[in-house]
């Protein structure tokens, strides 16, 4: 598994808790060097295997991805 993967999949339900999230928000760029994790590397289905645990519960975003309804 490559270490220097970075994602930026804002919809991913572990995107704000995973160690490589890399966007902050409204990130239009990035650098050009940095290797992406593919479409499809990383999902639910698959059992989130680039997912690293690590970052701290944040009750603003918990609340930001309540379901709506």
């Amino acid at each position: 598994m490559d270490e220097t993967l970075a994602c930026y999949r804002f919809q991913c339900a572990k995107f704000l808790q995973c160690l490589r999230a890399s966007g902050k928000g409204c990130c239009l760029e990035w650098d050009p060097q940095e290797k992406k994790l593919p479409d499809g590397a990383c999902t639910k289905e698959n059992g989130y295997p680039y997912f690293q645990p690590g970052r701290e519960e944040n009750p603003a975003h918990a609340w930001l991805r309540r379901p709506n309804g």
